[in-house]
């Protein structure tokens, strides 16, 4: 079965790599939706200050104990394991997807779709009713049970979450199975939360230059900060403070 690996964004108290600042504040990406800027460290600082974000981010109740979430889910998920054949079998214990029943009466069979999921469980989200999978490379795959959505690039991995003062807005994002991680900011539609747009994953000639966010908060709910972060630590000329100004 699948090893889990711990890939998730976490809380970094501290980085090695000193990073300096720009003594700027510098559109780097604009669209119809945002604008992300490049700022200095003054400016960094004395938002999260004022941020009306938890200095604790809240973590979303999840179970992960398989048995558990297998009783929960039965009649909407059905799990197995890969048989000969290449398909999974609800016969074979396991841990993969076979079968799913939508709470509206919709069906999914993974083995009959242009590209059979390969991925193990690993967690279960009650209160947003995600399930969140792994695949090759450690890469996340989830399903919106509810929304009936399986589509990580639009659900995410709940553990990326972080929402606006008011919850009307909320940062998000996955582990694509490379070294950085994708983001995307969702905006509240009734009970559910859809997709506002996404961050760049290139702003200059070196690409991937947003890779891991960390010191994530919201001054207000149209005002996101981050820094940028690297594995290693290593001296990057990537390595900014941001800010995110919702229109």
């Amino acid at each position: 079965m699948n090893k889990k690996k711990e890939k998730e964004p976490t809380e970094i108290q501290q980085v090695t790599q000193t990073v300096d600042s720009v003594n700027t504040d510098k559109v780097v990406y604009e669209n119809d939706t945002l604008s992300l800027s490049i700022i200095d460290s003054i400016e960094f600082f004395k938002a999260k200050a004022l941020s009306r974000t938890p200095s604790k981010k809240d973590t979303i109740p999840y179970i992960s104990d398989f048995t558990t979430v297998r009783e929960m889910l039965r009649g909407e998920v059905t799990f197995g394991g890969w048989n000969d054949n290449f398909k999974v079998d609800s016969n074979i214990i396991g841990e993969s997807i076979a079968f799913i029943r939508f709470n509206n009466g919709d069906t999914i069979n993974p083995n009959y779709l242009k590209y059979s999921w390969d991925a193990g469980f690993v967690r279960y989200y009650p209160s947003e009713r995600i399930l969140l999978m792994e695949g090759g490379h450690t890469s996340d795959f989830s399903i919106d049970l509810e929304n009936r959505l399986p589509d990580v690039e639009l659900v995410g991995n709940p553990s990326y979450i972080v929402g606006s003062p008011s919850g009307q807005y909320r940062l998000n994002g996955w582990f694509p199975g490379q070294e950085c991680s994708e983001y995307f900011i969702q905006k509240k539609d009734g009970k559910r939360y859809v997709l506002l747009a996404r961050l760049p994953l290139s702003i200059s000639d070196y690409g991937f230059d947003l890779c891991t966010l960390i010191d994530v908060f919201w001054k207000t709910d149209k005002e996101l900060y981050f820094r940028n972060h690297f594995f290693g630590d290593v001296e990057d000329e990537r390595l900014h403070f941001f800010k995110v100004l919702i229109k």
